[in-house]
């Protein structure tokens, strides 16, 4: 009678995951009949990506030691399971599920419908179709004299859709950007710019009149738009959805900073990636100053023309790019990458964007030191004593994590939210930088010890934990945290 919490599922287990820059990260993984979903392992099991088989397009075992890989429209996965005949059992139940939930029609037949030449009903049926005064022909000009950008991975002219008019716009596709250029007295003069964390999807419209035709869904306007063939156009879809897909896997592996963060940090940190998520790489790696010309003197938050006659530049401290100046109010702040990597404690003016970011993830113990810049420990003295304070902290952490007398509960309030300090000696907070760079951080360290170690050596539980030194056998109780007296 009891409800079995796996019905309908087809496979349990761990795999490996590879990122964007090739980490592998282990998720628990579940694959039900329309399905495979991605967990992160820990207790509230959150499904941070699922697939639906419906649009797995191949599989493939890649190499004997156990990795495979899955594409689902033209996104591939790569995985690793622990041996080959686990990787084989996996793909064997993913083509099940595949047989199931979409069966083969190979053997049905397929009957071709064709326009009739003559000007009969098929004809006025797909007239029909065609909502526009003025369509796009032959008769248009696709040549362009123009010199491509220079970070641009595709440029042509497309045809946009504007008021039921179809308008020429020289598009130009770089990493970061879609750019929309109006040629006037023979100038690229820049229309319109849309950052690739604002493009949602990139979709064939033959609804428009052919095959030729697609449309952007971007966050702010949807555009309809004509490229000179079925080939260009699908050209065009092809290499925005990779530019996006690139853009989306360098977020996810920007999450993956966060190591083990709990769930309603996760949660915060999805949602910031889906609205400033290119900002995550500027939080430990000092920013470039690429100049106006690569934002084509563009505001970086607006779209705003800024430069020269136009509105005052306004360089953010924090990414590097340029903000006119309803974007930069001049707020000054820390600058996380500057403190760890040249001890840099200068407050410096940031944009109202970045600004925003590190509010916004400012209590989230994104940044690792030991990966980063653990050299910063041993070149600067305070970042040194908060090391040792932090190592002493995990091991009074673990007494009173495990002392029956609820020491831990108040030892919590202190830590004001900050249980990573207890966790892992390495992690830090944009708030936490901040307090280093004020002088209170370590004050802050130095008071939970002191709350932690009075508990531990007046705990009767705690003590009997304690250890006798096994050279000299002295009646002594000495712990491992005691770092000016023990050595481990």
């Amino acid at each position: 009678g009891l409800s079995n919490p796996f019905r309908g599922l087809l496979k349990l287990g761990s795999l490996e995951r590879r990122g964007a820059m090739g980490i592998w990260k282990e998720f628990s993984c579940e694959l039900s009949p329309l399905e495979l979903r991605l967990f992160l392992d820990h207790e509230d099991r959150i499904c941070v990506e699922s697939y639906s088989l419906l649009r797995c397009e191949s599989l493939a075992l890649t190499h004997s030691d156990g990795r495979f890989e899955l594409v689902f429209l033209g996104k591939k996965l790569y995985l690793r399971a622990p041996s080959r005949d686990e990787a084989e059992d996996w793909l064997d139940r993913i083509r099940e599920a595949l047989q199931k939930c979409r069966p083969q029609l190979e053997e049905e037949e397929w009957e071709t419908l064709e326009y009739p030449e003559d000007g009969g009903e098929g004809q006025s049926d797909s007239a029909a179709l065609l909502q526009y005064s003025d369509m796009p022909g032959n008769s248009f000009d696709w040549t362009s004299a123009h010199e491509p950008e220079l970070d641009a991975i595709k440029e042509a002219i497309l045809y946009m859709d504007i008021d039921k008019t179809w308008v020429p716009f020289i598009f130009s596709l770089s990493l970061e950007t879609l750019k929309c250029f109006k040629v006037r007295n023979n100038d690229k003069i820049l229309s319109n710019s849309y950052g690739i964390e604002t493009i949602q999807d990139i979709l064939p419209d033959t609804s428009l009149g052919g095959p030729a035709f697609f449309k952007v869904i971007t966050s702010k306007a949807i555009l309809k738009l004509q490229a000179e063939n079925a080939e260009e156009a699908a050209s065009w879809r092809e290499l925005v959805r990779e530019v996006l897909m690139s853009y989306l896997e360098s977020a996810e592996e920007a999450l993956t900073l966060g190591g083990s963060l709990d769930g309603h940090s996760q949660v915060v940190l999805k949602n910031i990636v889906k609205e400033n998520g290119f900002l995550l790489q500027y939080l430990v790696a000092i920013p470039m100053e690429k100049g106006l010309d690569s934002q084509s003197f563009i505001c970086a938050g607006c779209s705003r023309q800024i430069g020269f006659s136009f509105a005052k530049p306004k360089l953010c401290a924090f990414s590097g790019l340029y903000y006119c100046d309803s974007c930069h109010r001049d707020d000054e702040t820390v600058i996380p990458s500057r403190l760890i990597h040249n001890w840099d404690l200068t407050k410096r003016g940031v944009s109202q964007q970045a600004l925003k970011f590190l509010t916004q993830i400012r209590n989230q113990p994104l940044i690792d030191l030991k990966l980063v810049n653990e050299s910063l420990y041993d070149h600067v003295e305070r970042m040194g004593r908060i090391r040792r304070s932090r190592e002493q902290l995990k091991l009074l952490g673990d007494y009173l994590i495990m002392c029956r007398s609820g020491a831990l509960k108040e030892l919590s309030k202190r830590l004001d939210h900050r249980h990573y300090l207890l966790e892992c000696p390495h992690k830090y907070s944009v708030a936490d930088l901040r307090q280093i760079a004020d002088g209170v951080f370590e004050t802050f360290l130095q008071s939970l010890l002191q709350f932690a170690s009075h508990h531990v050596y007046n705990c009767d539980l705690c003590t009997q934990r304690g250890f006798i030194c096994q050279i000299c056998n002295s009646s002594d109780i000495i712990f491992p945290f005691e770092f000016d007296t023990t050595t481990r």
